[in-house]
């Protein structure tokens, strides 16, 4: 292996592993809190979503908590949050639902070796 290739794995090794360890015990969840308020006003929102991240978190808040807002279709937000905080953020009056992001994986059915994918009905 040449000297190059050994620093980019030791760098992508480095910059996971701190990944990972930066939001110690969390996992991303998404918070849906419906549609979207008669005054669609994004920073009125991303400020609703902070202030709301902010009170489940207490004094471990930090702005990058929040990863993404949704405010431009529906609201909602993807934040990391520990299991604990996100019971307290689902039995707020605002929020719909809390749910763990997670990779979501397409069946895939075999017809003799080919792989079609999802199957479909035409109309």
């Amino acid at each position: 292996m040449n000297k190059i290739s050994m620093y980019v794995c030791l760098f992508m090794f480095f910059t996971v592993t701190s990944a990972q360890t930066s939001h110690d015990g969390r996992k991303v969840y998404i918070v849906y809190m419906g549609a979207l308020p008669s005054i669609n006003d994004y920073v009125t929102i991303e400020d609703h979503h902070f202030s709301l991240v902010r009170s489940v978190t207490g004094k471990s808040y930090t702005p990058s908590l929040i990863v993404t807002n949704y405010g431009r279709s529906f609201d909602g937000f993807a934040a990391w949050l520990t299991e604990e905080e996100s019971k307290k953020l689902s039995d707020m009056p605002d929020v719909f639902s809390v749910f763990p992001d997670g990779m979501l994986h397409l069946d895939v059915i075999n017809n003799g070796g080919i792989h079609s994918g999802l199957r479909t009905r035409h109309l």
